[in-house]
């Protein structure tokens, strides 16, 4: 049985970027950690098949998969974690087990990649991932692997094993896929202040972006005047609320002292599946960057043309307490009848210029038909530069850099 791994194919070609470490729990013979290596990302494997067979028999199942497992430096930090198909075969207490042998080699924002059975028929031992092409596998039970109980696990049941790991995305039923097979993006949280990027040393920043995807670059000196202090100082911080995936934030990363990659649409939207008002969504979103420490700058991109002026008011005071006095605050708006299906994602070049990659529209009208009205969801801050153009999409934009007040 064929199934096309959605959640894989993203981490290659969105997430993963070279020199990221990737820790593979399957075995060698897999295919997919040759297409990380290309990437020049050290690949740890850890092969559990092996794990299932040589402990067949062992009571202390934590005592054999703690000798299974390689030790490792603690200085060595995982960005991804593969999991494959072998979560299911492992009981909660061993999950949980598993993941606090590796805590050490954990940092905030790893992520956890797993494939989950749902369907009525089970397995009875974890299936053999065969690469045919583009991150397309034949998925087969071979009779050389050990048989296994699978364990049923809930939603409820798996995270709760999963510990720090919360869940991010989750892919169900897509094209190519397998019905009964469910992938998950878990994230880890330590506990400390998320979204830092570490520091790079690439000399190669290319854009991630297509020719087709974007248009020329825009040269936007709003934005370069919200940068300016921080360009300008090697201590400086800088928080970008778009997305951590699918653009290349090298050159960015080597223009500001420190830089916080937040995310904060995927997160509240990620609440508001869930249940949560609006407003709630914000904070609950916000609580998990509560100890970050106010920074120089703050860029939130096209983000608030995407939410209500009560939601506006909440996340823009929220923000605020994260800027410096006398800190400055990028602003997008472009004048648009319908919202585009989702924020669109810039990427800033080491010339200085912004790519931008646009959505198609979706079916919600826009929640602002003037910039007046956008700001007046923003108190607080001060005009201290202003630019505007068109997107490669056609639409016109303004865009703003506001300085916080003293006393806000």
């Amino acid at each position: 049985m064929q199934h096309h791994s959605l959640g894989l194919a993203a981490l290659n070609q969105e997430i993963i970027q070279p020199g990221y470490r990737i820790l593979d729990l399957g075995p060698l013979a897999v295919g997919t950690t040759q297409a990380f290596l290309q990437k020049n990302c050290p690949c740890y494997i850890e092969d559990l098949i092996e794990f299932f067979s040589d402990s067949a028999d062992n009571s202390d199942q934590k005592a054999a998969l703690e000798q299974h497992l390689v030790p490792k430096p603690e200085k060595i930090k995982f960005d991804v974690i593969l999991c494959w198909d072998l979560l299911n075969f492992l009981s909660p207490e061993l999950i949980a087990h598993l993941l606090e042998l590796l805590r050490p080699n954990l940092k905030p924002g790893t992520l956890l990649h797993a494939m989950i059975y749902t369907g009525a028929q089970r397995p009875s031992r974890p299936a053999r991932f065969k690469l045919l092409r583009d991150f397309t596998y034949e998925t087969t039970d071979d009779p050389d692997y050990p048989l296994v109980p699978c364990q049923r696990h809930t939603t409820v049941t798996l995270m709760q094993s999963l510990g720090r790991f919360k869940l991010s995305d989750s892919l169900v039923k897509r094209k190519g896929m397998r019905n009964d097979l469910f992938e998950y993006f878990f994230e880890y949280d330590s506990g400390a202040p998320t979204g830092k990027v570490r520091p790079g040393g690439a000399s190669d920043i290319s854009t991630y972006f297509s020719s087709r995807d974007v248009g020329d670059a825009l040269t936007l000196p709003a934005l370069d005047r919200a940068l300016e202090p921080a360009r300008k100082s090697p201590v400086s911080h800088v928080i970008d609320c778009g997305p951590r995936s699918g653009r290349n934030i090298g050159a960015l990363q080597q223009q500001v002292g420190e830089l916080f990659v937040l995310d904060l649409h995927s997160a509240i939207q990620w609440h508001k599946r869930r249940g949560q008002a609006g407003c709630d969504a914000i904070r609950s979103a916000f609580a998990k960057f509560a100890d970050t420490q106010p920074v120089d700058s703050i860029l939130t991109w096209d983000l608030f043309s995407f939410y209500k002026p009560e939601e506006v008011q909440v996340l823009s005071e929220l923000l605020l307490d994260k800027l410096k006095p006398g800190g400055q605050m990028h602003v997008m708006f472009s004048k648009r009848a319908i919202l585009a299906k989702s924020p669109s994602v810039f990427e800033v070049q080491a010339d200085h210029g912004v790519l931008v990659k646009e959505f198609s529209s979706g079916e919600s009208p826009a929640n602002y038909f003037s910039l007046a009205e956008l700001i007046r969801s923003m108190p607080h801050l001060q005009l201290v530069g202003q630019g505007h153009g068109k997107l490669p999409g056609g639409a016109f934009f303004h865009e703003l850099a506001l300085k916080k007040m003293m006393g806000a």
